[in-house]
C-alpha cells in the first residue's frame, strides 16, 4: 500500500510561501523590531508568498502562471516609476497609459515567450533561479534602504526554496506507510542546473551580475 500526499499543488506552495514570508516578517520585528516599520513588514509578507509561487512560472497553464503574471504586470511597472519620473510628468493620463501599456505587453507578448523558451521543472525550479530572484527583491526595495532590501531579498529566497522542498517532499511516496519510494521526479527541483546548458548558463551568468552590482550597492 502507498501513501502519496500532495505537497506541490497551488495552494500548498502559497501556503508555504506565506509560511516563509510570515517567518521572516515575524523574526525581524522580534529580534530587530526597530529596523523596520508595520508596513515594510507586511511587504516581506507579501514577497515570500510571492516566492511560494514564484518557480512555477515555467507552468503553461493553470492558476500559478495566471496570478504570478497578474502582480509581475503590476510591480514591474511600479518599480521603474521613480525612474520615468525623472523623465516625465507623472499625470494621470501618464498613469493610465503606462500601466495600460505594461499590462498587456506583460501579459500578452512576454507570456507567451516564457510559455515557448521555458520547461516544467527546468532551471525555474532550481537554487539559482532562486538567488536570482532574491536579487531582484533586493533591487525592488533598494530604494528604501540597505535593511529592507536585504530582508526583501531573504524573503523571497525563503518563499522559493520552501517552494522548491515543497516540490521534493512530493517526489516521495511512503509504502505500507514507513518505507519512502521516490518518483522519477525526485531531484527535479532542488538542483543547482538544467537539463538546457544554454538556460543554466543564462542564470548563472544574470546571478554573477547580480551579486557584483549588489556588493557594490553594499559596500560602505
Amino acid at each position: 500500500m502507498l501513501c502519496v500526499i500532495n505537497m506541490s499543488g497551488f495552494r500548498t506552495h502559497l501556503i508555504g510561501g506565506m509560511a516563509a514570508g510570515g517567518a521572516v516578517a515575524a523574526g525581524t520585528a522580534i529580534f530587530k523590531p526597530a529596523l523596520l516599520d508595520p508596513v515594510q513588514l507586511s511587504a516581506l509578507f507579501i514577497t515570500g508568498t510571492i516566492g511560494g509561487i514564484l518557480p512555477d512560472l515555467d507552468s503553461d497553464t493553470g492558476k500559478p502562471l495566471s496570478i504570478l503574471f497578474g502582480l509581475i504586470s503590476i510591480l514591474v511597472p511600479v518599480a521603474f516609476l521613480e525612474d520615468l519620473a525623472q523623465y516625465f510628468t507623472i499625470t494621470p493620463e501618464f498613469l493610465v497609459t503606462y500601466f495600460v501599456i505594461c499590462y498587456f505587453i506583460i501579459n500578452f507578448p512576454v507570456c507567451a515567450a516564457v510559455k515557448k523558451i521555458t520547461v516544467h521543472r527546468g532551471i525555474m525550479h532550481s537554487i539559482p533561479f532562486a538567488v536570482l530572484c532574491a536579487q531582484a527583491s533586493f533591487f525592488i526595495f533598494m530604494p528604501s534602504g540597505k535593511s529592507m532590501a536585504m530582508a526583501g531579498a531573504v524573503s523571497m529566497l525563503a518563499g522559493c526554496i520552501t517552494h522548491l522542498v515543497l516540490d521534493e517532499l512530493n517526489s516521495i511516496v511512503w509504502k505500507f506507510g514507513c518505507i519512502p519510494v521516490f518518483k522519477n521526479s525526485i531531484g527535479s527541483a532542488l538542483k543547482f542546473k538544467s537539463s538546457s546548458l544554454s538556460a543554466t548558463f543564462l542564470i548563472y551568468l544574470l546571478a554573477g551580475l547580480g551579486g557584483v552590482h549588489i556588493l557594490n550597492q553594499l559596500a560602505p
